[in-house]
């Protein structure tokens, strides 16, 4: 009866011998990652829209018919979530979260404790380029990486089928409004980072602030800025409330990104400029917001490039 016993013995000693060393590799690790608080903490969740709505090939049905206007796509899908200006491109995107996870860290400035990723959202968008009489000449459908603003998906989407979209500038041009409109120019020249909570901020670039930020109107996304880049909104003449909130594709807790607001003033021909920033510290990301007159912004838009 002993000799049947030995060999399982001998097997669990055996199997001991393998897993110490690495037991006592991870651990040391897993106690650093739990002090850091890098916990990984995956949460699943029912799937969540989180701007737009998906298309099926249903809802698009209608294009297959020859000359199909800007008004007929706009009848059959409402508005678009971006119109790219430049590209005559309307974009309809769509975001949604179908499994998130977390990883915490230490981050954002000293003594944060928030921040990670976000896993199983998606971005998606359909595209309709349209020629100057306002009638579809191409139309596409793409997924769209995390980090990516509409406007660079659409160049990523038109590069892949052979399509020669107007490119951003390099640098900075200069653009004038009619009188039946007014323009803002919106630029991202810094951001900052509070360094200690009675610290003044330094002008810093931060890995991971926001990759871009949104620019809105209460129903309009009107552009999205990438820092040291610059953007123009086309807007209508009158009191407008601009809403500016950072990207969060890459964010597991999005709550502790704030939006900013600023109210414009806009007569018919004119152009107005707002300075905008991304502060970080204590755990919140926050865009900071700044009116300019011409001379002031015109001295750093020009070392600046068209955000893409």
């Amino acid at each position: 009866m002993r000799c049947a016993s030995t060999q399982p013995q001998a097997e669990v000693s055996a199997l001991v011998w393998c897993i110490a060393p690495v037991m006592q590799a991870f651990w040391p690790i897993l106690v650093a990652m739990c002090l850091a608080g890098c916990v990984v903490i995956p949460v699943p969740t029912e799937p969540t829209i989180l701007e737009g709505r998906p298309l099926t090939n249903y809802d698009l049905e209608f294009v297959r018919s020859e000359n199909v206007s800007r008004q007929r796509i706009l009848e059959s899908l409402g508005p678009p979530t971006i119109w790219l200006h430049n590209q005559r491109t309307l974009v309809y995107g769509l975001r949604r979260v179908e499994e998130t996870g977390g990883i915490w860290f230490i981050g954002a400035g000293l003594g944060a404790a928030a921040g990670g990723l976000v896993k199983g959202e998606s971005k998606e968008a359909v595209f309709f380029v349209l020629d100057s009489d306002d009638t579809m000449t191409h139309r596409g459908r793409s997924s769209v990486g995390k980090g990516e603003t509409w406007l660079s998906a659409a160049l990523k989407w038109a590069q892949s089928i052979g399509l020669k979209l107007p490119q951003p500038s390099s640098g900075f041009v200069e653009e004038w409004p009619t009188a039946e409109q007014s323009y803002v120019y919106f630029y991202r020249p810094r951001d900052y980072q509070y360094y200690l909570p009675l610290a003044p901020p330094a002008n810093k670039l931060l890995f991971g602030v926001a990759d871009f930020v949104d620019l809105r109107l209460p129903d309009d996304l009107v552009g999205q800025l990438r820092w040291q880049t610059y953007t123009v909104a086309r807007i209508p003449p009158g009191v407008h409330k601009f809403v500016v909130n950072p990207d969060t594709d890459c964010v597991a807790n999005p709550m502790n990104y704030r939006n900013a607001s600023i109210q414009l003033d806009l007569a018919p021909g004119s152009v107005a400029y707002v300075e905008v920033g991304v502060e970080a510290g204590l755990g919140i990301i926050e865009p900071k917001l700044f009116q300019r007159n011409r001379t002031e912004a015109l001295a750093v838009i020009q070392q600046l490039r068209e955000s893409w």
